[in-house]
This record gives C-alpha cells, sequence and structure tokens, in this order.
C-alpha cells in the first residue's frame, strides 16, 4: 500500500469499529498513528514480543517482516576517547539512522575477519580481573557507549568494522507522499494496530475485541 491507501484504511477501519461516534482525525494525526505503528511492529518481529514469541533470527517471516529496514555499514574510521577509553580501546561512530546491531565484524591488522563480541561492563570487569579469561589476540569485544557510538577493546590493530543493523525508518506523511518503508505484506497489520491505538486513545469499546482479532491474525 502506498501512504494514501495506508491513510484510507485507516478511516474504513475507524468507521467501522466505532460507527457514526468515530471521530475525524486530521492526516498528520493519523500519519502519527501510523509511524507509532511502524516502530512497535519493528519491536515486535524484532525482539519476539509477539504472539509467536519468535525473534528476528528465528523465524523467516520475521526477516522477511524486516528485509526492508536492514543496512550495512562500513568505516575505517575510529576516534581514541582519552578520558573515557579502556585500555586498547577505540570509538566507533554509528550510522545516524542506527536502531539495533544484527551482526558485527572487524578485519584485524593480521587481515583476520572475527565477529565482535558484545559484553557487559560487569562481564568486562570480570575479564580485566580473571587472569585466565583476559583479553585474547584475535578478538574484538564491544562496549556499548553514549552519543551514538561503540567502544571497540582489542589487542590488535583494528582496520575496519563491519556492522548490518535495523535502521530507524524514514517516518510516513502523507503531505510529503513518504510511503511505509516495511514489506508490502506488513502494511494491512500495520494499519491496524494504527487503529487500536487510536481506539485505545478515544477507549472505544472495540477496542478490546479488535485487539483480540489482531493477534489471532499474526
Amino acid at each position: 500500500m502506498d501512504i494514501t491507501s495506508m491513510h484510507n484504511e485507516f478511516k474504513l477501519l475507524m468507521d467501522k469499529a466505532g460507527g457514526a461516534g468515530a471521530p475525524s482525525f486530521l492526516a498528520s494525526e493519523i500519519d502519527t498513528f501510523l509511524n507509532a505503528a511502524i516502530e512497535r511492529f519493528i519491536t515486535k518481529r524484532a525482539f519476539g514480543n509477539n504472539p509467536r514469541r519468535t525473534t528476528f533470527e528465528e523465524d523467516q517471516k520475521r526477516r522477511d517482516d524486516l528485509r526492508n529496514v536492514i543496512e550495512n555499514y562500513t568505516t575505517n574510521s575510529f576516534k581514541p576517547n582519552p578520558g573515557a577509553s579502556k585500555p586498547n580501546g577505540i570509538f566507533v561512530n554509528l550510522p545516524e539512522d542506527y536502531r539495533h546491531a544484527i551482526n558485527e565484524e572487524c578485519v584485524l591488522e593480521n587481515r583476520d575477519r572475527v565477529s565482535v563480541k558484545p559484553i557487559t561492563y560487569d562481564r568486562y570487569n570480570k575479564m580485566i580481573d580473571d587472569p585466565f579469561n583476559n583479553l585474547t589476540s584475535n578478538s574484538v569485544y564491544r562496549l556499548d557507549y553514549s552519543g551514538n557510538s561503540f567502544e571497540l577493546i582489542s589487542l590488535d590493530r583494528i582496520n575496519s568494522y563491519h556492522l548490518r543493523y535495523i535502521k530507524v525508518p524514514q517516518p510516513v506523511s502523507l503531505a510529503s507522499g513518504h510511503n511505509c518503508p516495511l514489506a508490502d505484506h506488513t502494511h494491512r497489520e500495520i494499519v491496524r494496530m494504527a487503529v487500536l491505538e487510536a481506539l485505545e486513545n478515544i477507549e472505544s469499546p472495540r477496542y478490546q475485541s479488535s485487539k483480540i482479532e489482531l493477534n489471532e491474525i499474526e
């Protein structure tokens, strides 16, 4: 569906749910409901908060649902941060539309391409304190950091960083003609999610039954 079709279906479902008493939303308000639904849809599909309890990595349908918001990013630009860096740590900036990492790899000075291992600060502290479980060559660890960046920690020099990630989608907008970036087969479900949000907003008695119907579709 294009954005016009999504708006028309939203209005149709709202009319059916609320009857003659259904409110008339402005186009910008419908855009807001649709964008909120897109955000929830991505979260549900990526992290298993859905009736199937499956995540992005566990189900082909989940991968198909999100395939249009998956991007690749490569950089060989790193920056030290002396006031914040851990030993052997360098910082890498993430793309502006970064939302969630799917896969991370680094090419090291010896040309080996290795997986990046995300770790918690608690895990990092234990590694530093344990001489039998310390950093090793040909390994890269990643700590989260503020400012849209990661800290990469490695005994080896890192030549490049490679990221595959779920991006923040461009908001839909009827006025600007921005269509939903997700795969076409997801659009009808997104519209229904937006309608549920609107029904909840106006406390329609149809809200609970509509929510049950949506779960059954999934």
